[in-house]
């Protein structure tokens, strides 16, 4: 793994850890079937959609904002602490 994944894989750890711990809720993968039945439910969570431009050209989840991966460092102030986060 090189230095610039290690990093990224660290601020997702990180920032996926600072929101699900201020919003209160537990840590771990979900599948998309549990996300969707969560959303359907009408629970709170920020989506982040960490793909690159081209990969979110064929889509993305409604509601989600788009940060690539490769910019999430940089913009870690722009992500709320008080919700849940779902990076995907």
């Amino acid at each position: 793994m090189t230095n610039n994944a290690r990093r990224v894989a660290m601020v997702l750890a990180l920032a996926w850890a600072a929101g699900n711990a201020a919003a209160g809720a537990q840590g771990g993968k979900m599948d998309i079937d549990a996300l969707k039945a969560q959303l359907d439910a009408g629970a709170t969570m920020l989506l982040i959609d960490v793909r690159e431009d081209h990969e979110i050209a064929s889509g993305s989840i409604p509601g989600a904002i788009h940060i690539p991966v490769g910019d999430l460092e940089a913009r870690m102030a722009d992500i709320p602490k008080d919700i849940r986060l779902v990076f995907f």
